[in-house]
């Protein structure tokens, strides 16, 4: 049987940044004698390569091109539910962390604490892991809306885009949400652009951090 240490162990790391990532590969190598069996930069290739290698662990960045780490987590889930899935992002808002644990994954990390508690967390089993610096407001946050202010804003978006804003609270991309709305994944875009505008979301995944962390309020 292998344990959380064997040289056996195989790992996909996936990260859009390369810098980073290397750090990520090198801590898994060096302190666990982990082996990296591919890298990806982002949720569409780690997919390819996850259905390829079926790795024991899989690392990614939450915030990716293409498909992001949620949406990498729900393939996993339906797919290779026995690879224990590690996300490591630069939010650190329990709203994303409790998403991540919805969605099977073995625990969530703050990039910043990476480097000392990575190691830590794939060497435990059981218990879903969460880093030292997670509960802290994000640096990137859109800000804590108001359950009075978010409906006013709400009141601004059409029946079409609450349906987008609705699934995105599901993490689904703009891909997945075109197939079950049975319109373009360019319309969708649109709409998470208008979205984006009438929220005041303004930014890379600032949408979808307001639509998880307000998803009961979305979807009444």
């Amino acid at each position: 049987m292998k344990t959380a240490t064997s040289p056996e162990k195989t790992a996909i790391v996936c990260d859009d940044h390369p810098i980073f990532r290397a750090g990520v590969v090198n801590c898994l190598v060096s302190g666990l004698g982990v082996k990296i069996v591919a890298e990806a930069a982002d949720g569409e290739s780690c997919i390819a390569k996850l259905s390829m290698f079926h790795p024991d662990i899989l690392v990614a960045d939450l915030s990716m091109p293409l498909i992001d780490g949620f949406g990498v987590l729900e393939w996993v889930r339906q797919n290779q539910p026995a690879t224990r899935a590690f996300i490591l992002s630069m939010h650190t808002d329990m709203s994303f962390v409790q998403r991540a644990r919805e969605l099977g994954a073995a625990g969530f990390m703050a990039k910043e604490d990476a480097q000392s508690e990575l190691a830590a967390a794939i060497a435990g089993e059981g218990e879903f892991y969460t880093s030292e610096s997670i509960g802290r407001k994000s640096h990137e946050s859109v800000g804590d809306l108001s359950d009075h202010a978010l409906a006013e804003k709400l009141r601004k978006v059409s029946d079409a885009e609450r349906r987008v804003l609705a699934l995105l609270t599901q993490s689904m991309t703009s891909k997945q949400i075109a197939e079950r709305l049975f319109i373009s994944v360019r319309t969708v875009q649109a709409h998470r652009v208008s979205l984006a505008a009438k929220l005041g979301a303004k930014g890379p995944n600032k949408l979808l951090e307001l639509a998880v962390r307000h998803r009961d309020q979305i979807v009444d």
